[in-house]
């Protein structure tokens, strides 16, 4: 079975993930979020993923996940490289069912997600990678969450699914530094090529990088796609003093305003989103809680920070 792997080699720099938007009544704003994406591609971004949190799957119907698949595939088609995922609680079928949708739309990865806070057995995880693998020849990513009471992936496992020629790379919800460079030291000692990719952050990829990681999700990058990207084209000129007065003028305030705010940082997104005209609406669905006055009015003040609009 040959591995469809050309879109793959591009997956390098900054990757954004995709955040759906809502209308005030809640219901799915396709609209909007495409044309944020289009904005997003105007901007550089050049990698896009759906993922369970910041793509909103815990909220989100099956058809709903389908829908916002198909929709960001039809913006990001011969333009960019999206990795599409897959829900956490589907069986082999229904993934395979997505992943055979996913190609017809043009997406060019499927990141088969794993709900690890059940701790699954390490074996029984493979198997399951292992039958998805023989089902298709799209590139496929794995996944890893770990945290209190969640193991996550083992080194293991992860040599084994480098066996598995459809598998080019996994994201590594366990830890963006320890157990980053550890996944990273796997592959370098196999001597295999997976791409792996933490949840994010700009401040561990310059860590990171230096031990192989070669793209990045950025959370910063959802609503300042140019500050993500003056931050990757310093990295790869070699001025790493640029890249961390780049972490601390623009990624840490963010850390900072999470602090202050009573709603979560995906609210924070919407809010400044829709601030920019991008998003009708910064409503979120249950069970995640809408920005109110006190939250937008913290959120407008970071907006205007100078080093964010540079």
């Amino acid at each position: 079975m040959k591995i469809q792997i050309k879109a793959v080699k591009k997956i390098e720099g900054p990757l954004v993930p995709i955040m759906p938007a809502f209308g005030a009544d809640e219901t799915l704003d396709l609209e909007s979020t495409c044309k944020w994406v289009e904005w997003q591609i105007a901007s550089g971004i050049r990698n896009f993923w759906t993922t369970y949190g910041t793509s909103h799957y815990m909220s989100l119907t099956d058809e709903e996940i389908y829908a916002l698949n198909q929709a960001v595939a039809g913006v990001t088609q011969n333009r960019s490289v999206f990795i599409a995922s897959t829900s956490f609680t589907w069986p082999v079928a229904k993934c395979l069912e997505f992943i055979h949708a996913a190609r017809s739309w043009g997406v060019d990865v499927v990141k088969v997600q794993v709900d690890w806070r059940w701790n699954p057995n390490q074996d029984a995880v493979f198997d399951f990678y292992q039958r998805i693998a023989l089902g298709t020849s799209l590139p496929l990513f794995a996944y890893t969450l770990a945290a209190p009471n969640v193991k996550g992936m083992n080194r293991r496992l992860l040599e084994r699914i480098m066996t598995l020629p459809q598998f080019v790379g996994v994201k590594n919800d366990s830890g963006d530094f320890y157990e980053q460079c550890d996944y990273l030291r796997g592959v370098r000692l196999a001597g295999g090529s997976l791409n792996v990719m933490t949840g994010g952050s700009m401040a561990s990829f310059l860590h990171n990088h230096q031990f192989g990681a070669r793209a990045f999700a950025t959370g910063v990058g959802t609503v300042f796609p140019k500050v993500a990207m003056r931050f990757y084209a310093a990295l790869r000129m070699g001025r790493l003093a640029t890249c961390a007065r780049i972490v601390q003028e623009c990624e840490e305030p963010f850390n900072d305003l999470y602090a202050r705010i009573s709603v979560s940082h995906w609210a924070c997104f919407h809010t400044i989103l829709m601030e920019r005209g991008l998003f009708r609406s910064d409503q979120m669905r249950f069970p995640l809680l809408t920005a109110k006055p006190d939250d937008r009015k913290a959120i407008r003040n970071l907006m205007r920070w100078p080093a964010l609009n540079a």
